[in-house]
Parts: structure tokens; C-alpha cells; sequence
């Protein structure tokens, strides 16, 4: 697809080239004079306007801003097709223009991620009953008039711990999430409980910051590859630590990694590394006595925020606190953002202490006996004594079987979890190549070859199981 993707961009370049009578070529021939002069220069919406369909065989996709698109294209369907990525931070009067450009409209966004943000910015307000006027953003303008879709899968996290929570208080258990085989054997905590003792003076917690800088000049000399990120949940925490990883990096003699970030709640959405490290911050002032005060997480979808932060970790999250679940008295506070906070502190912990057991559940559920994976299930028990065989644990797939503890291996079927693929392309493409990812080996058995030849596909299965298990070993 890519190839044949690639090979029509080129041929649209020069497939309606056109030639004067002297053989000259026309196309694209006052396009290049204007991108070439030096003075009488064209503003951009000119060139755009006036070259607009050999600017779009040379370069038919776009990415701009909703404001950069109002700016330069003219108020035309000029495009096939509109995609508007993080529609949930886009003020809806910004986005509306951008449509007017397409024949098509994708908005994509979530809604429990930051809202518009109207901090150094004017908007116009006028009073109006109309309920389009009582929506900010572009994503909940187009829910209202648009088919909404819900993904279901996330592909972002390799342990399930880093997912649960913003997958219960969130989405609704709708995600699903097949962990990473290598990480799941492993049983490690996804999330690093780090209690401190450190004193809020100032809006910033100094002892949290030397345990922070310390986790990633540790997590530096370890781990060299691994992506490095620091969420604060105020800004000046945030300077604190930046200011003094510039210090140990200079006097040690080391570079600092270039993929290294430091970044508040407030901007740190759109992000992953493969370790996040939190600083909480908040913690009893020089008289023991803690503030109930907690930034932008008290305001009204202050809890969006949090979501948006203990999502963007691929691998580990190492969490640096200096107070218990417990010391934060939250019951009375108006707002989720809070109360949310506890319970992701009480959760970590929890994991931190392994005693935390996500539930994985398949949306699907196989009750009946004459299923295919239910019929390969009671043979392979009959093979394999000392193997453990599970049907409906996991997404993805039918059949996942283990040895003390330690996935080995998928076997896949079409039963259930075939028939309600969004379509062929996911069960043959998107889900082979995202087990391959997950370093989950994976074997398909299909029913009609059942019938036709039940010999071959025993055998065939014996011998996938065999090399599980040989691969385990």
C-alpha cells in the first residue's frame, strides 16, 4: 500500500503536464518563476490561490493549523478530505473555517484530555440561548451533529498498570490492552511508588527535585536509550528541577539527552517517553500542616489533566511524592480533579506494593461449548498436563496458554473475536502485526481446515505449542 501510495504521489506530479507548440512545457512554468524571484514577491495565499491545483498534484497533504489554514487557502473546497488531530483542544470558531476547505470532515480528539485553553487569548462572547454557542470545543460541537466513534485500543502502554486507572475513571473500561508478553512474565511493578519527606516552601518541593534529578541521572548512566520524561503539576517545580539537571549535567561532564523533557500538566499532553517521572510537589508546609490547594487540578476539568499525565509513559512510571493517600482530605472538594488524585496516589501505591490485579476482560463473551477455541482448548488439556489453557482473559485473541505463571504463546480462531473485526485488514494485518509487537507468537486456526483435514491442524498446533515451549526455555 505504501508503495502503490508513493507511486501515484509521482504520477499525478506530471501526468497532466502540458506543452505549447514549440514543445515547451507550461505546467508548473509560472508557478516556479514565482517561487524563484527576488523581488514583487507574491504573499502565500496569492501563490495558493492562483497555482492551486499544480500546488496539489506536487503536494497533495497538508498539515497547518486550524489559524494558518483561514490564513493561506482560500474559502473553497480545495481538499478531499479535512483531518483535525487534538480537536478537543481547538476553540470550535477556529476549526469551522478549516471545514469550508473540504469535501470531507474527520475530527478526531478526547474529550477527557485538556480543554481549549483561553489563557493570552480574546475571544468574542455574545449572549445567546443557541446551544452550539455553549460548547468550546471543536470536538464537542462536531459530537453533536457528526457518528461518533470510540477506539478501543490502546497501543501506547506495555504494561497494563500504566493504563487501568485513566481505563476505569475515564474511558469507561472500553480500552483494551494487550500487554507486552516480555513485561507480563516479568511481573514488575509498571508503577514506582517513591515516598519522600519533603516540605512545600515557596510553591516548590526541594527535596522531591533532588530525588527526581537523581532518578534520571541513574536512569541516564543505566539506560542510555531509554526516553527520559518529568511531569511537575506546577510550574515553578518544573523550572526547580530543569535549573538544577542543567547543573549536575554541566558539572559532571555529561550532555544532557536531547529527548529529555521537563514539563508541567498544563503542556506536557501529545507527549511519551519510555519512563515518566512524576513530581507531585505537594507536601506539608515548614509546620506539618498541608494545603488543599492543587493548582489546576482544583479547577473545574482539572482532572482531565491528570489523565493527560499519567498516560504518557510507554514503559515505567516512577512516581515522587511526599504524602499519602491518606493526608489528602478531599470529600468536601467541589471538583474531581482532587479526589482523582487520591485515588491515582492510592492506586500507585497499590501497584508499587504489587498488590494490584488488573482485570483483563475480552468485550467478547464465549459461552457457548461448540466454539472452536473451546474444542481446541479441551484437546490441547488432554496434550499438555503441565500447561495452563485460558479462553477470554485478553483481548485480541481466543486461546493463551502458559507454563508456572509465564504466557507462552496465542492461538487465534474464527470464532467470536473473527466475526467482530472492523474488517479483514484488522484481523489479518493490524492484529498480526501488533502480536508481533507485543512479542506475543501467535498461530491461526480456522475452522474449515478443521473439517477438511483435523489430523493436519492437530499436528500443525503440537508442533507451534512445541516451539513455545523450546522458545521459553
Amino acid at each position: 500500500s505504501q508503495d502503490i501510495l508513493l507511486l501515484r504521489a509521482r504520477e499525478r506530479v506530471y501526468e497532466r503536464i502540458e506543452y505549447n507548440r514549440l514543445n515547451n512545457r507550461v505546467t508548473y512554468r509560472d508557478l516556479y518563476h514565482q517561487l524563484t524571484k527576488k523581488k514583487k514577491i507574491w504573499s502565500l495565499r496569492k501563490v495558493i490561490t492562483d497555482f492551486q491545483d499544480e500546488l496539489l498534484n506536487l503536494m497533495p497533504c497538508w498539515m497547518a493549523s486550524p489559524e494558518s489554514v483561514s490564513a493561506i487557502f482560500p474559502m473553497k473546497e480545495m481538499f478531499d478530505l479535512v483531518i483535525f488531530d487534538e480537536a478537543s483542544q481547538c476553540f470550535s470558531e477556529r476549526g469551522i473555517p478549516a471545514m469550508y476547505r473540504g469535501r470531507q470532515v474527520l475530527v478526531a480528539g478526547d474529550d477527557m484530555q485538556l480543554k481549549p485553553s483561553e489563557l493570552y487569548q480574546i475571544r468574542w462572547e455574545e449572549d445567546s440561548d443557541h446551544p452550539d454557542l455553549e460548547v468550546d470545543s471543536l470536538l464537542d460541537l462536531a459530537k453533536r451533529y457528526l457518528p461518533t466513534v470510540h477506539l478501543q485500543g490502546h497501543y501506547r502502554s506495555r504494561s497494563i498498570d500504566l493504563i487501568d486507572f485513566s481505563n476505569r475513571h475515564f474511558y469507561e473500561g472500553r480500552l483494551q490492552l494487550l500487554p507486552d508478553r516480555t513485561i507480563l512474565n516479568q511481573e514488575q511493578p509498571g508503577i514506582e511508588y517513591c515516598k519522600v519527606d519533603g516540605v512545600w516552601e515557596n510553591n516548590v518541593n526541594q527535596v522531591e527535585a533532588s530525588i527526581v534529578v537523581g532518578k534520571v541521572i541513574e536512569l541516564h548512566q543505566k539506560h542510555p536509550n531509554k526516553e527520559i520524561g518529568i511531569v511537575t503539576f506546577n510550574a515553578p517545580q518544573q523550572v526547580l528541577i530543569l535549573d538544577m539537571l542543567e547543573d549536575v549535567f554541566v558539572n559532571s561532564g555529561m550532555t544532557m539527552p536531547s529527548s529529555l523533557f521537563v514539563k508541567n500538566i498544563e503542556n506536557v499532553q501529545g507527549d511519551e517517553k519510555d519512563i515518566i517521572i512524576f513530581s507531585v510537589g505537594y507536601a506539608p508546609d515548614k509546620k506539618g500542616k498541608i494545603s488543599m490547594q492543587f493548582g489546576s487540578l482544583s479547577m473545574s476539568g482539572g482532572e482531565n489533566r491528570l489523565n493527560v499525565a499519567v498516560t504518557r509513559a510507554r514503559e515505567k512510571i516512577i512516581l515522587v511524592c511526599s504524602i499519602e493517600p491518606e493526608d489528602l482530605r478531599t470529600s468536601d472538594m467541589k471538583n474531581e480533579g482532587p479526589k482523582l488524585l487520591r485515588k491515582y496516589l492510592e492506586f500507585a501505591r497499590e501497584v508499587h506494593e504489587r498488590r494490584f490485579k488488573p482485570q483483563i476482560v475480552s468485550p467478547v463473551r464465549q459461552q457457548p461449548t461448540w466454539y472452536l477455541n473451546n474444542r481446541i482448548k479441551k484437546w490441547c488439556e488432554e496434550k499438555f498436563s503441565n500447561l495452563q489453557f485460558e479462553t477470554d482473559t485478553m483481548p485480541l485473541a481466543d486461546l493463551y496458554f502458559k507454563n508456572n505463571g509465564h504466557y507462552l504463546g496465542i492461538v487465534r480462531t474464527d470464532d467470536v473475536n473473527y466475526y467482530t473485526s472492523l474488517s479483514v485488514k484488522d484481523s489479518f494485518a493490524y492484529v498480526p502485526s501488533l502480536l508481533e509487537q507485543k512479542n506475543w507468537g501467535s498461530y491461526y486456526v480456522f475452522s474449515r481446515n478443521l473439517w477438511h483435514d483435523p489430523e493436519k491442524v492437530e499436528e500443525d498446533l503440537l508442533r507451534f505449542i512445541g516451539s513455545r515451549m523450546i522458545a521459553a526455555q
